[in-house]
């Protein structure tokens, strides 16, 4: 069973955990902590991986809520004094790890022969526990973890917006709109947006809505521009949008 992660495995997990938050920068390094969790340096912060997460996510058993956890772990790097206090504490993170080296390698070696098998041990026992469940509680498992696809799949009001530019036609009736609908997911499709104009008076006060289904489809990290024509009405200053619905292709 594999014990201590890296590169490779650090980044597949934090592409998935990057859908609960797009602000997590890119990968850069990571530093392995007394508790055997993984410090990982991004290119705008940090953020804590722990063991355990590596292992589930390497047994394909990630769920929406573990991934949300971890997402909130991320760590911002707002200031150059945040910078300075990074670099003093990993320079006194490596003398302190030169100086355990020098002094207790032995103990090292053993704390980590013991957690090898404790971890072994702990997943056996896992396994046996989980081959004599019931076929039931094994569904009710294998229900809640989720591809990254499925995930996106199910919310395409997470990851689908709209934008556009719009001017009144020559008797003000109607309006002419080029609404411009982005797919942020990255492996997942969508078609048949459903797209919520509102309407607002100069002083923004909401005069309605009304919904408008664009038969398109929208390939994953794409933006597309679809021209449409919408009713006008009197007092309208301005109107907004909103994706409100659309089905995975």
């Amino acid at each position: 069973m594999q014990v201590n992660y890296g590169e490779n495995e650090i980044k597949t997990l934090l592409q998935k955990v990057r859908i609960f938050n797009n602000d997590i920068g890119a990968y850069q390094v990571f530093a392995i902590t007394e508790h055997f969790d993984y410090t990982v340096k991004l290119s705008n912060g940090k953020i804590l991986i722990k063991l355990e997460d590596l292992q589930d996510d390497e047994h394909n058993a990630m769920t929406p809520e573990r991934l949300t956890t971890i997402a909130k772990r991320y760590i911002p790097l707002n200031s150059q004094a945040t910078i300075q206090n990074q670099v003093n504490h990993g320079q006194q993170e490596s003398k302190k790890q030169s100086e355990k080296k020098k002094s207790g390698f032995n103990k090292t070696f053993l704390i980590i022969a013991i957690a090898i098998i404790v971890i072994i041990v702990g997943f056996a026992i896992f396994q046996k526990l989980n081959s004599s469940g019931s076929y039931g509680a094994s569904d009710s498992y294998n229900e809640k973890v989720m591809t990254i696809e499925e995930i996106e799949r199910s919310q395409p009001t997470t990851f689908l917006s709209a934008d556009g530019a719009y001017r009144e036609n020559f008797w003000g009736d109607k309006m002419k709109v080029k609404c411009v609908i982005t797919n942020r997911a990255t492996v997942a499709s969508f078609k048949d947006a459903v797209v919520r104009i509102t309407y607002y008076t100069k002083t923004k006060t909401e005069l309605g809505s009304k919904d408008y289904t664009i038969y398109e489809v929208f390939p994953p990290n794409s933006t597309k521009t679809v021209d449409m024509k919408i009713d006008n009405y009197k007092n309208v200053n301005s109107i907004g949008w909103d994706v409100i619905g659309a089905t995975a292709y």
